[in-house]
């Protein structure tokens, strides 16, 4: 580095620039020593000239420094914390999702803190540039292993509010899962079999159950000899070796345009995070064609999970062709039950005991384009949660070409 070079995004010589990690540092040591615990009813201008830190410090510098105000008191993995959530009106103290349980946790903020908040994740998440004043009344995105969505007026009527995820510092392997019980040895063997032919899979379960970290699980699993390309509105799965991650554009019909443009990325698999709209016919056609992917998607069990992207489909041809009905269901469902699609359904949630665990592993069976929109999806069943032996059995063996005789 010479003295005489620049830095683009703040526009002065590097000489002249703060040093942005002895800041963050400080801040973090404010925070943790408790220094910070008077500061967060008062405005972030009038804490940072009580503590002598972040004094004078423009939105271009503060796009260099990983801190965010209030999260801070949770960050910490000691803490246990997956959420962090804030509801708006500004008498009302912060929430978090600690050990698996909510918890009130008093500590409140003053709404000035929260705008702050929510800037300094957009700037942080590369949503909102240093000169931009004002952002959208709903954002979301993913900064420093935070996955946000933060909304203010008029879509929040009662003040800014927050909605953090706290991502890991590092991603659980396979083997962490299979140690943890998550999912059995074998079931592990069997996916990474499927995912070597080129067979897709739809990781599916409620909100929470557990659903990115078996997919961050696999992706990485199958890195290492695979070029994947990953499709995001928010950048949540973790790197992987040769891989490329797009960012899904912030237009109508984005995320199934990326899908299209990922099968000139040479992919070995396209990986959406999640499946949620007319991108699931676009990962449809792709995976016809050669092009399998991963994807996680919500649903109760398997057949609503199929159904769901039986729905999502039908809309992206909609959206396609400008046309639907009973053709256009058969052509959807003839690519969910084909055979060049080789689709597994793996269900993820809470066993009856409350434990995280894949209940379920299913493949769907050959159709072609027989059956209506809305009948039961033809399926195998290859492992079950037996509730009794609190496990993950096998129960059935593979039809599908890639398996058929050995799994």
């Amino acid at each position: 580095m010479f003295p005489d070079e620049v830095d683009a995004d703040l526009d002065v010589p590097f000489s002249q620039a703060p040093d942005y990690g002895a800041i963050t540092e400080e801040l973090q040591m404010l925070v943790r020593s408790g220094r910070m615990r008077s500061c967060w009813d008062m405005p972030p201008a009038e804490a940072f000239a009580l503590t002598g830190v972040g004094v004078g410090l423009a939105a271009r510098d503060w796009a260099h420094i990983s801190w965010f105000g209030p999260l801070e008191i949770w960050r910490d993995p000691e803490h246990e914390v997956s959420d962090i959530l804030y509801n708006g009106p500004s008498d009302e103290p912060f929430y978090v999702a600690q050990r698996g349980a909510m918890v009130c946790t008093g500590v409140t903020a003053h709404s000035d803190w929260i705008t702050w908040t929510q800037r300094q994740l957009l700037l942080r998440g590369h949503k909102l540039q240093p000169a931009e004043e004002t952002w959208p009344a709903m954002a979301q995105g993913v900064a420093d292993r935070l996955r946000f969505a933060v909304a203010g007026p008029p879509v929040a009527r009662e003040g800014r509010s927050l909605a953090v995820r706290l991502l890991p510092e590092r991603w659980r392997t396979l083997d962490d899962l299979v140690q943890a019980e998550l999912l059995s040895r074998e079931a592990s063997d069997l996916l990474l079999e499927a995912l070597a032919s080129g067979a897709s899979l739809l990781v599916s379960g409620p909100t929470g159950s557990g659903k990115t970290t078996l997919t961050a699980a696999l992706t990485q699993a199958i890195s290492r000899r695979m070029r994947l390309v990953f499709v995001e509105d928010g950048g949540e799965l973790p790197r992987a070796p040769n891989s490329l991650h797009l960012e899904v554009p912030a237009e109508e019909g984005g995320f199934a345009r990326a899908v299209s443009f990922a099968l000139r990325q040479k992919p070995s698999y396209i990986i959406v995070g999640e499946v949620r709209g007319s991108e699931a016919m676009a990962l449809l056609q792709a995976s016809a064609t050669g092009h399998p992917g991963i994807g996680t998607i919500h649903a109760s069990g398997a057949q609503g999970a199929l159904r769901n992207l039986e729905r999502m489909a039908m809309i992206g041809m909609a959206a396609e062709t400008g046309g639907g009905g009973q053709a256009a269901a058969q052509i959807v469902r003839g690519l969910i039950t084909s055979d060049t699609v080789s689709l597994l359904v793996a269900q993820i949630g809470l066993t009856a005991r409350g434990r995280r665990a894949v209940l379920a592993i299913e493949e769907v069976l050959r159709q072609g384009g027989q059956g209506h929109s809305g009948d039961v999806f033809p399926t195998n069943t290859l492992f079950a949660h037996d509730p009794y032996q609190e496990r993950l059995v096998r129960v059935g063996n593979v039809n599908a070409a890639w398996g058929l005789g050995r799994f």
